[in-house]
């Protein structure tokens, strides 16, 4: 054993317990001593050779013990090394002198020295500690060996105070190496907790932080834990979380029969889901957590919370990739056939007809114009290209789009209205594919509001999604709104109320929202508040990484 390697146990953490303890044992030991010797009721060798010296040794020793006492508590138990030493030091002198003073070694006070040096062995660092057996030891033998000088001593108390030196050095060898290997258990039992407590909060983090929802729950649906974007994807109830840690799913009970349709049948896609305070589609699914220690059949189980509309842009995709090879067939099989229709109808408008005639030829070149429109909307659905998503200012998109509008002259002196009071909003969407969604969305308001009023008018306001503090657009316009009926057929594609309408604008204002993974919808409160709206998504989530990054270099 290398006694250098050990002579970093003296900071061990058990050592104000222990200090305290060893404070009590010495107070108790000198009070005991002294009463012993004051009142009679000590042994015979106890003081035997010299009372005076040990009667004032105990006095003098319980003195020091008492002093001793508040000034270790003041400094909370964790004194210098300096003053462990001096107070063991008064110990092995204070109970040398006791044993002098009671026989030498033939008395058993000599035998309290092991217990203080293990104390030492215990509070000091290893060189010191052995400084101190030596010490202990060295005053025996000396007392020993002077009066065998002197003869009135024989060599057996020599060579019985040489043992008991080999004895207290090896009391002092077994406490530092059961020290050592005390406080090195310690200490990695120490490192073991820091570690498990930083992954734990490692842990906390990641899955707070993750963009996916996440619930962990028991057999009787018994929250367990869930992350603050699951919080944020199931929406909140009068300003508070719809649910937290410790409360109940059967809070929704939509999410439980998901579960149970779950179990009935693991390999099957579960429905998107509809949080009752949020409007934005959710996908559920459903994990269990099996491990070592799960017994009579108690499994907890995990549900992961996405938002639907990452998958809706991949399925547009898709959509688009087929509606590309659809529309090319059209290309050659519909538009250059009413290309020839159009030129030819052109050609006899051209011609001094009948007035019978005239109207004919209007009506050919009027449905010709229209189905060619409808051509065209086609086209230009099924060559939207891959969005370039970056941050956008959304008040400069709406800008640009009633410029657009005004510069178009499709209405005479259009009166659009725009929330200037939100000049820094912005969120993840391809510039031009905005311009395209709000000059759709403003059209429309424009022209329902002129059939209304004669007036065309249309009003844009922003506003927050307050439970998940995501950027909203409402577009208001003076029409009588949309029939209950006829609400939930608007974003079908080719479905119109109008007789020029192709039925595609809104189909493909919402298409281009969700690939840009926002969401478009139609709020109707009544004849006098209805508009449609579109929520934003989250920058932290759909951002792709490069644009990204890019908006933090513009923010620093």
């Amino acid at each position: 054993m290398q006694l250098a390697n050990l002579d970093d146990h003296f900071s061990s953490p058990s050592s104000p317990r222990l200090l305290r303890l060893y404070a009590s044992y010495r107070l108790f030991l000198s009070g005991l001593l002294l009463w012993l010797v004051q009142f009679d009721f000590a042994p015979t060798y106890l003081g035997s050779d010299n009372p005076q010296l040990f009667a004032l040794t105990a006095s003098a020793y319980i003195g020091v013990n008492l002093i001793s006492l508040p000034l270790f508590y003041l400094k909370r138990w964790q004194p210098s090394e300096t003053a462990l030493f001096a107070m063991l030091l008064i110990d092995i002198i204070a109970i040398n002198l006791m044993m002098i003073a009671s026989g030498g070694l033939a008395g058993s006070v000599g035998y309290l020295l092991m217990v203080t040096v293990a104390a030492s062995a215990t509070f000091l660092r290893t060189l010191l500690a052995l400084s101190m057996v030596a010490i202990a030891s060295f005053i025996p033998v000396s007392v020993s060996l002077s009066e065998f000088l002197l003869s009135s001593g024989d060599e057996t108390g020599v060579v019985r105070s040489g043992i008991f030196g080999i004895l207290l050095f090896a009391t002092a060898l077994i406490f530092i190496f059961l020290n050592k290997r005390l406080t090195t258990a310690q200490e990695l039992a120490k490192t073991e907790a820091q570690a498990a407590t930083r992954l734990q909060q490692l842990n906390d983090l990641v899955i707070n932080k993750m963009l996916t929802g996440i619930v962990v729950f028991d057999h009787a649906f018994r929250i367990e834990q869930l992350n603050e974007r699951a919080s944020l994807l199931l929406g909140s109830v009068d300003g508070q979380k719809l649910l937290a840690r410790d409360d109940s799913l059967t809070q929704l009970p939509t999410v439980i029969n998901y579960y149970r349709n779950w179990v009935a049948n693991p390999h099957r896609q579960l429905p998107t889901y509809q949080a009752p305070s949020s409007d934005i589609p959710l996908q559920i699914s459903f994990s269990e957590i099996i491990g070592d220690n799960i017994r009579d059949n108690i499994r907890d189980t995990i549900m992961f919370i996405e938002d639907a509309r990452t998958l809706s842009q991949h399925a547009q995709q898709l959509k688009n990739s087929s509606l590309g090879q659809l529309t090319s067939s059209i290309a050659h099989e519909v538009r250059n056939p009413l290309g020839a229709i159009s030129h030819a109808a052109q050609l006899l408008n051209e011609s001094r007809l009948a007035e019978q005639d005239q109207k004919l030829v209007d009506v050919v070149l009027r449905h010709s114009t229209r189905v060619d429109k409808l051509v065209r909307d086609i086209l230009q659905l099924s060559r939207q290209k891959t969005p370039q998503i970056e941050i956008a200012n959304i008040h400069e998109n709406c800008l640009l789009s009633k410029t657009h509008l005004e510069e178009s002259k499709q209405f005479d002196n259009p009166c659009i209205e725009i929330d200037h009071s939100a000049q820094s909003v912005s969120a993840p969407f391809d510039s031009s594919q905005l311009q395209q969604v709000l000059t759709n969305l403003l059209e429309n308001a424009l022209r329902h509001s002129e059939l209304q009023t004669a007036a065309p008018w249309a009003a844009i306001k922003f506003d927050y999604q307050q439970d998940m503090d995501l950027a909203m657009l409402k577009i208001y316009d003076r029409g009588s709104g949309v029939s209950s009926e006829n609400r939930n057929k608007i974003f079908e594609p080719f479905f119109t109320t109008e007789n020029q309408g192709t039925g595609l604008g809104l189909y493909i204002a919402r298409e281009l929202c969700e690939i840009n993974f926002a969401t478009l919808s139609y709020v109707y409160r009544g004849p006098s508040e209805h508009y449609f709206q579109i929520v934003f998504s989250d920058p932290a989530k759909q951002l792709p990484r490069n644009a990204a990054n890019e908006k933090n270099r513009s923010d620093h």
